[in-house]
């Protein structure tokens, strides 16, 4: 698996995580559907978002492709 796969492999992972830690939660749940509506997250999904974004921005593909 090259670096690029397993960063973002990983950063999907940690997204998903920290969604499934927040919905355990009480109220986890209602949470998940206002960041759904408002885009108002936790923190850790914050961050686990953030992660995957650099992941992606890393990945080696020209601009225009992805148009």
């Amino acid at each position: 698996m090259t670096e690029f796969s397993e960063s973002l492999r990983k950063a999907i992972e940690n997204l998903i995580d920290a969604k499934l830690n927040d919905a355990l939660k009480p109220g986890g749940l209602d949470r998940l559907r206002a960041h759904r509506v408002t885009g108002v997250a936790s923190i850790d999904i914050r961050n686990a978002e953030r992660r995957l974004e650099e992941a992606l921005s890393q990945l080696p593909i020209e601009e225009h492709a992805m148009a």
